[in-house]
């Protein structure tokens, strides 16, 4: 809410018009921001929030840290102890007092580590690391998972739990790694350049189960976060930490706030892209079923065009006459047929007369020698020789015992 001039006449603004606006533009001009005092009155209400105040030698600050906001490990705020507190300042409306919501504690001590932390976080800014432009999409429908972690974390198991709930076929390659403590970031950042090395994959998840602010500090290492800038492979960072966000999670792909969430952007639910394929089959149906309907009123309308009827009709008649021209010719090979056959009757029956076979019918025979060859005079045959005589049916073998050659005359004479 903003307030715009005096109020209208018999129209005074109400307190809690007053506070709403306060609560609005603090909200809005302050960014998250660092504050050092001394602790006091520290409490810690019986449902898990802690209320306190930041102070110094000419001014005091409320503050207000939520039951979900975890504190460093080891870390016991006390009253007159010296801190240093990260938060966004708002406004209490119940009372009107303005405070900070604090969602970071340490002891003022390890303010030059995060002073640190802030001056490696605004080079890798400036080097462009950070940039959204540089951060590439997840593949749809992966075949190969990487993952970096601890092998006997619990994030690892919640990665195959929600893997294989969504798609048992999917390959999973873990490179261990150590995650928290001495050597942690040299180990994260071999992890990644492995299994860019190894190839084949095609999304790595990098990342732990939640923990302590300090629990993180291997994911706030330079060398982790060039060795996800320079992966080949698009990563996705999930620390397990909703408030703390690590120089990992900037330089990431996506940000996952769970290894869990990580896994559930990897692999889209069966059943979502079940209804999304009903849901493009169904679109695209649709589609078709409008672009024939309207392509049949197109052609109706071009159909009623008299240059289009003019052509049909001209189709029709060169049709109608192909029709009448096959009658003809099918009338016209038929005669040729029946001529053509009537014809082979007549050569046939010329054939049949002068066949010897016919000759046979009446009663004649035909004597053949060995050979197969006709016998035609009987001079050329003695006393002895096979012959074979056909018959009008079948034939008969038999020696010749004489030979009875025609004289002159024309008349038999007994040959020996």
């Amino acid at each position: 809410m903003t307030l715009r001039g005096p109020p209208v006449a018999d129209r005074p603004y109400s307190v809690t018009e007053i506070t709403r606006a306060l609560k609005q533009t603090i909200e809005m001009e302050f960014p998250p921001l660092w504050v050092v005092g001394e602790l006091a009155s520290y409490t810690e209400h019986a449902s898990g929030h802690r209320y306190f105040t930041l102070k110094d030698d000419q001014s005091q600050l409320r503050c207000v840290m939520w039951k979900s906001t975890q504190l460093q490990r080891d870390f016991k705020p006390e009253s007159g102890m010296e801190v240093v507190a990260r938060g966004r300042l708002g406004v209490y409306e119940r009372s009107g007092q303005y405070q900070l919501t604090v969602q970071r504690m340490m002891p003022a001590g390890l303010g030059a580590q995060q002073q640190a932390l802030e001056a490696l976080k605004r080079k890798l800014h400036k080097e462009g690391l950070f940039d959204e432009e540089r951060k590439r999409p997840l593949p749809s429908f992966p075949s190969a998972v990487g993952v970096v972690t601890s092998s006997s974390g619990a994030a690892f198991r919640d990665i195959l739990n929600v893997l294989s709930r969504r798609f048992a076929g999917l390959r999973v390659v873990l490179r261990p790694a150590v995650v928290q403590g001495a050597g942690a970031a040299t180990s994260i950042a071999d992890a990644i350049a492995d299994l860019n090395a190894l190839g084949g994959l095609d999304v790595l998840i990098v990342g732990r189960g939640g923990g302590a602010a300090e629990d993180l500090a291997a994911f706030n290492a330079e060398g982790v976060v060039r060795a996800v800038a320079v992966s080949a492979t698009p990563v996705i960072s999930a620390v397990g930490h909703e408030i703390d966000v690590t120089l990992t999670d900037l330089v990431a792909d996506v940000r996952a706030p769970t290894p869990s969430a990580a896994a559930e952007l990897v692999v889209r639910d069966a059943g979502d892209l079940r209804s999304r394929v009903r849901d493009l089959h169904r679109r695209v149906m649709d589609s078709m079923d409008r672009l024939i309907a309207e392509n049949d009123e197109l052609l109706e309308g071009y159909g009623e065009r008299y240059g289009l009827r003019r052509v049909e009709d001209l189709l029709r008649q060169h049709e109608q006459t192909v029709d009448e021209l096959a009658r003809s010719l099918g009338r016209e090979t038929a005669q040729a047929i029946e001529r053509g056959y009537a014809d082979y009757r007549r050569l046939t029956a010329s054939l049949d007369s002068l066949s010897p076979l016919s000759v046979l019918s009446r009663g004649y025979s035909i004597a053949q020698a060995e050979d197969r060859r006709p016998v035609r005079d009987a001079s050329s045959l003695s006393k002895g020789d096979r012959l074979s005589i056909r018959l009008q049916k079948g034939q008969v073998r038999t020696t010749v015992e004489a030979v009875e050659p025609e004289d002159e005359d024309g008349q038999f004479k007994l040959g020996l």
